[in-house]
């Protein structure tokens, strides 16, 4: 709940503002935290988040951009630990763990062809833990001598590896890939994908189409694109989306078009079959002409319900736009729900910037996140390429009237880390109940950066995270979650795979909910056969929720009655290692000793409720270690570790 001298101070601020508008906002909203997360060092071209080792906590992979024929280790993963070194408990870091992951692996170890471009992330062989799914991007196909590259599945166990599946899609061959979406098209229960493609011969103008590879439930996919009409329109695409368009029940799927085309949205017609009805929906990329006349081209279709009216919207991150009257720009494209038939319409008025801004807009990526948690969706944009001077970052907030106000130099984030962009993801790192902002650069050098909110905890929330009954796909893909709350509804549905490249936000989801302090529902649609609902009523708030078929997971009962487990990552070690433990128990000392048996290292007290230790073990001499790690309740587990 809101303190009663916040309210007050709320309410003094209000005074002085017409009704509709927000308090003024501060640089003390937001903090960049690059250094305190870790990541001072860090580079990237773009972001896929997940929680990759089951603890709770969002982490992500990173791709370097570097794309080239023989460019190796193009992904980095990167976990999210508690700050060993902070006096904060909550206070986290992330830590490169790419070594030993084997997220890079070749299917031969001479085989160095591949140039790694779009990644997605999810549960394709319903294990409970994430997978990654792994694209090839060419850019001039028609140049390329095809060395057996295909696409490439990576089962992970949890722990932060990864293994490479060979032949793991059937009837596909060498496509010039740009995206993934993950979907379950058909509601089987098996994670399928769609993949969008850039050219066959850009030299003369051949055009690819999307494929659709239907997931067998065990990390393997056979292609079905024919059989689900998808093949008959080809289109050069920067990439694609996946939501529920029209309120059916059913995954549809929406491409981001590079300025040949308006954009193909195909409608998922529960038959195993889809009908493009772009043209009838009014979704065009090409809504209006850009800078100069230039087509434009769609990089991101990203889909939110930002008005809290019942559907589901788009926000076109659009390359050429300009800002002039007559002249088209990135716009959300607002969907008119079942009176318009789900038409979607583009209002380029919705988005108000400030200076200074470029003539020429380069807008790569775009993030929906609720930055102060009053239940309103604000939107952050990126820009780079064409004016790198002034091409930057645009928070836009959004007020009651469901206008948007850049408010990017109000927070003090108009400075040199935040231009020239490529891409980002909101996530909540520290998992406090509010959306931070991961983000890096187009330009060189290739950083990657972490905005902290500190104003979410001002208003109550809510996280929902889906546990996937029987008939769902592990990663619950396709769900679509209603919280009531207020008088008000929210909805916003679980997906893998967004625009160009595939970014990814978390699966566990952030709900604001303003000043009111209690939920009267939350509603989860699954994504099964059946169209099953689960309703809880009354939840508590200020707290992430594991909901499941039968509602509320209670966590301490299931808990209590798993068996101790212990889980050292990544081994062989380098200069650290992780030390899990499952959720049972609490660690309180973790010791280490050598191959004679003699205490090297000994940490203790360990803070409470956590799970993943990050162990420095720099000082160690190369060889064989064992590991004993003992709980407060009287428990120890044992364990071995190599040290390269």
């Amino acid at each position: 709940m809101i303190s009663m001298n916040k309210y007050i101070a709320a309410l003094a601020a209000a005074g002085t503002l017409m009704a509709g508008n927000a308090t003024a906002q501060t640089p003390g909203w937001v903090s960049l935290s690059t250094v305190n997360a870790g990541l001072d060092t860090a580079t990237a071209f773009s972001l896929f988040v997940s929680d990759i080792n089951n603890d709770g906590y969002p982490d992500f992979l990173s791709m370097k951009g570097n794309w080239a024929v023989g460019a190796q280790d193009a992904i980095r993963v990167y976990i999210n630990v508690r700050d060993s070194g902070s006096s904060n408990p909550g206070a986290r870091m992330f830590v490169d763990v790419t070594t030993g992951s084997r997220v890079n692996a070749m299917p031969a170890a001479a085989d160095v062809s591949r140039g790694t471009l779009s990644v997605v992330i999810g549960d394709v062989n319903n294990d409970g833990y994430v997978d990654i799914v792994r694209g090839n991007y060419y850019h001039r196909l028609e140049q390329f001598t095809d060395h057996g590259d295909r696409c490439a599945v990576l089962l992970g166990d949890g722990m932060g590896h990864f293994t490479l599946v060979p032949d793991a899609i059937q009837g596909f061959g060498l496509v010039n890939t740009t995206g993934f979406s993950m979907l379950d098209y058909d509601r089987d229960g098996n994670i399928d994908l769609f993949v969008s493609t850039w050219f066959k011969d850009y030299q003369n103008d051949v055009w690819d189409h999307g494929y659709l590879l239907k997931g067998n439930g065990d990390g393997t996919f056979v292609n079905v694109t024919d059989q689900a009409g998808l093949s008959s329109q080809p289109e050069p695409m920067y990439g694609c989306s996946v939501v529920d368009w029209n309120n059916d029940g059913w995954p549809d799927i929406a491409t981001g078009p590079y300025c040949r085309t308006n954009g193909q949205l195909w409608k998922n017609n529960g038959n195993g079959t889809f009908t493009n009805v772009a043209a009838s929906a009014g979704y065009n990329a090409r809504y209006m002409q850009g800078d100069n006349g230039q087509n434009m081209c769609l990089w991101s279709p990203v889909p939110e319900d930002f008005d809290n009216d019942g559907d589901m919207d788009f926000f076109f991150t659009l390359v050429h736009g300009g800002n002039d009257a007559n002249e088209g720009r990135s716009a959300i494209m607002h969907n008119g729900g079942p009176e318009q038939r789900y038409r979607l319409t583009a209002d380029r008025s919705l988005l108000t910037k400030k200076f200074p801004y470029s003539a020429h807009n380069g807008d790569y990526d775009a993030s929906w996140m609720d930055l102060d948690n009053d239940g309103r969706m604000e939107l952050v944009m990126v820009q780079g390429t064409y004016t790198p001077a002034t091409d930057r970052m645009f928070m836009f907030y959004q007020h009651q009237d469901n206008t948007f106000t850049d408010i990017t130099g109000d927070l003090g984030m108009i400075r040199a880390e935040t231009k020239d962009l490529h891409s980002l993801e909101a996530l909540d790192y520290d998992m406090d109940g509010d959306d931070d902002l991961l983000f890096c650069r187009n330009g060189l050098p290739r950083a990657l950066h972490l905005i902290e909110n500190k104003k979410g905890q001002d208003n109550n929330w809510t996280g929902v995270h889906l546990r996937a009954p029987h008939g769902v796909n592990g990663s619950c893909i396709g769900a679509r979650i209603h919280v009531w709350s207020g008088g008000k509804q929210r909805i916003r549905e679980v997906y893998a795979g967004r625009g160009n490249g595939a970014g990814q936000q978390p699966f566990a989801l952030l709900f604001g909910l303003g000043a009111t302090g209690s939920i009267d529902s939350i509603t989860v649609s699954w994504p099964d056969a059946a169209g099953s609902k689960t309703i809880v009523r009354n939840p508590p708030v200020n707290r992430y929720l594991e909901i499941g078929a039968d509602g509320l997971a209670v966590k301490e009962q299931e808990e209590a009655a798993t068996q101790p487990t212990l889980k050292l990552y990544p081994n062989p070690a380098g200069d650290f290692i992780l030390v899990q433990v499952n959720r049972s128990m609490t660690a309180a000392r973790i010791e280490i000793f050598d191959a004679a048996g003699r205490m090297v290292q000994s940490i203790g007290e360990i803070a409470g409720g956590e799970y993943t230790h990050f162990v420095n073990v720099s000082g160690l001499p190369a060889g064989q270690y064992f590991i004993k790690v003992s709980t407060s309740q009287g428990q120890v587990l044992p364990g071995t570790f190599i040290r390269m």
